[in-house]
């Protein structure tokens, strides 16, 4: 799994307390269920796409998510929706669109059209993502004087539902996570995760060599993309090029196979930082970095440069350093840290981190979402599908 299967699991778990919850998984359901563990009150289902309608039954609401979203619309009309936006991926794939051309940027904003047309209830993960999605809903006409007058807040349309992390706090084994991630048990180890198109590793290993010089064990970590047949690899492969020019055996920086989802405390556990460096522009404005809270559930300090929302938020309660966008900025801030003299501001990051992340468990992020759960209604507000003509309009007239 990787954030919106995550999200869609983790969500599901939080509402089992309180409602009967069908998982719907289009691919193998084995990790979800090992997660879920038999929680009561969730069962988790295979369903293909194409089959939704049967694994829907007896469903009083539902919450749908990317382009999988399309999939119910069609086939569902009847039940309730929420639309979970919080993964503004017809931005983030705009990224791609040298490699995947114009076309994918016309299937996602058909989708996400789709989706603005058809739900009921929508979700965003912070403030920011929230003006642009209430933007959207009043360019689509779902924001007009038929709802505002009496809901000038949106509470009843729009949500904001971040991710969130388990209420129990990490405990993972420093040696385990190591060994899982491929890496020595001495020395510090820097995390930068999983690379996509709109990351820019390429800051952090300009500054890696002067890093060394104050922490010569030190090493850094790269996953590799669970989907790499669906995802575009141009930065990642000019990252892992780059990273064999500075470091040819690959001793100090190392790229590892993507880690199950329920390892990830261990992998916290033997991380001493995690540094996330984000390009310039809308994708991050509008971004919220998921691995940055993670990390701090499990107790690790971030280096952000351009991380959004959330990466400003853990900065302002010490969980986090933010830092310039130079190379010689990012060496001596990681540097200082790695350090022994950094040993203290370390500890007191990690402590930050900790409480931080402990504020926004599922459990308590999960609540507006919860509260339309429990009376879901097909809102009054709702479209015929951008593709379906309009009752009334030129063309239907035409075809009656």
């Amino acid at each position: 799994m990787a954030g919106m299967g995550i999200r869609a699991l983790e969500l599901a778990r939080a509402l089992a307390p309180r409602f009967d919850v069908r998982l719907l998984v289009p691919n193998d359901p084995g990790e979800a269920r090992e997660v879920a563990g038999g929680l009561s009150g969730l069962s988790v289902q295979a369903a293909p796409s194409d089959r939704l309608r049967q694994a829907a039954r007896g469903a009083e609401a539902a919450v749908v998510s990317g382009h999988a979203a399309s999939w119910w619309f069609h086939q569902v009309p009847e039940v309730p929706v929420a639309a979970d936006l919080y993964d503004p991926f017809p931005i983030e794939n705009l990224h791609y669109a040298r490699s995947l051309g114009a076309e994918t940027a016309r299937h996602d904003r058909a989708a996400l059209a789709l989706a603005l047309a058809r739900a009921d209830f929508f979700l965003c993960a912070s403030p920011e993502q929230r003006l642009f999605y209430a933007g959207a809903l009043f360019a689509s006409g779902r924001i007009d004087a038929r709802n505002f007058p009496d809901d000038s807040s949106l509470s009843t349309l729009l949500a904001t539902v971040p991710f969130g992390v388990p209420e129990e706090p990490a405990l993972g084994d420093r040696a385990a996570g190591r060994q899982a991630a491929g890496v020595p048990g001495s020395g510090p180890l820097v995390l930068f995760g999983g690379i996509y198109d709109w990351y820019d590793p390429e800051l952090l290993l300009d500054a890696w060599p002067v890093i060394r010089q104050t922490r010569p064990d030190a090493r850094l970590l790269f996953f590799e993309n669970p989907n790499p047949e669906t995802t575009p690899q141009s930065v990642f492969e000019q990252t892992r090029a780059r990273a064999r020019v500075i470091d040819p055996e690959g001793r100090s920086i190392v790229f590892s196979a993507w880690l199950p989802y329920s390892a990830r405390a261990d992998l916290y556990a033997a991380t001493d930082l995690i540094v996330s460096i984000s390009s310039e522009g809308l994708e991050t404005e509008l971004s919220y970095r998921t691995r940055l809270l993670d990390a701090a559930w499990g107790g690790v300090p971030s280096v952000t440069i351009h991380g959004g929302s959330l990466a400003s938020e853990l900065a302002r309660a010490g969980a986090a350093f933010e830092c310039g966008r130079d190379a010689g900025a990012v060496a001596g801030r990681v540097g200082a840290l790695l350090s022994g003299a950094g040993a203290d501001a370390l500890a007191r990051a990690s402590q930050a981190a900790r409480r931080f992340a402990g504020e926004r468990t599922w459990r308590t992020v999960v609540a507006p979402l919860e509260a339309w759960c429990r009376f879901p209604r097909l809102d009054p507000g709702r479209q015929a599908a951008p593709h379906e003509p309009q009752k009334g309009s030129r063309l239907s007239r035409l075809f009656q």
